[in-house]
């Protein structure tokens, strides 16, 4: 099976649709929302797709205020996937700053207080120009403990990168991603069992493209990824499907 971490699946035209033929591809998906309202949409949509697993988010692009937080955290203790959440320090979300970070907190907070051990909750996040501050975020409110944290499009540092490591995170890489050099050298040294391969497409709502766009660009990643880690493509493909059926599992399994 095919495994996209982190994709946008309700920014397809037909999301349905894009859900069955992910099914017939044999993908397993991995669908963030950027916000409540968002989530609980698609979930009356398909909620049960069995190779779509739908996470409650609250992207920090659309974060204002206090309000949007307590929305989320109204989800949580009915969902186990949470995303897309996070934080974005380029300048031109520098005015929200404040109340993203709260949010993030908020969220990680009642993410990790309401996360069973038989069935962590998983976290998809996002941190542009942030990373050491969502790494703290996830540390400082036990998220990084008690639930399964995935770095979407990880862009941090090297030293970071292995912070994260040590926290218990996994990395999820796109084709954009792995188009950098940094990218790259990230694929390559980082432990096998933390990589999961992603797309975070379509890139805009409303996209009319479909489950083949998807295969497309996981194909491309896992051969930039194999190509970097010296592996064939389709062991590394195996490996992925594995670290991605361990994200649903128990931490006692």
């Amino acid at each position: 099976m095919w495994i996209d971490a982190h994709c946008h699946l309700g920014w397809f035209s037909d999301p349905a649709a894009v859900a069955r033929e992910a099914a017939e591809k044999g993908l397993g998906l991995l669908a963030v929302t950027v916000t409540p309202g968002e989530f609980r949409a698609l979930r009356a949509a398909f909620g049960g797709e069995k190779n779509v697993a739908l996470a409650a988010g609250l992207h920090p692009w659309w974060v204002r205020d206090a309000s949007d937080a307590d929305a989320l955290c109204e989800l949580l203790p009915g969902v186990r996937w949470v995303g897309e959440v996070g934080l974005d320090a380029a300048p031109r979300h520098a005015a929200t700053w404040e109340a993203q970070l709260d949010a993030f907190e908020r969220i990680c907070r009642a993410c990790a207080e309401t996360s069973p051990p038989e069935a962590p909750k998983v976290l998809s996040v996002h941190a542009v120009r942030s990373a050491g501050a969502a790494l703290d975020v996830l540390e400082r409110t036990g998220a990084a403990e008690s639930c399964r944290c995935v770095l979407h499009w990880f862009s941090g540092s090297s030293d970071e990168l292995w912070r994260g490591v040590r926290l218990g995170c996994l990395f999820s890489l796109g084709e954009r991603a792995l188009a950098t050099r940094r990218g790259r050298e990230y694929a390559r040294v980082l432990p096998e069992e933390r990589l999961l391969t992603e797309t975070d497409l379509p890139p805009f709502e409303g996209s009319a493209g479909g489950a083949a766009d998807i295969v497309a660009s996981l194909g491309l990643s896992v051969d930039a990824m194999s190509s970097a880690r010296g592996m064939d493509p389709r062991e590394l493909s195996a490996l992925i499907a594995a670290n991605g059926a361990a994200l649903g599992a128990s931490r006692e399994s």
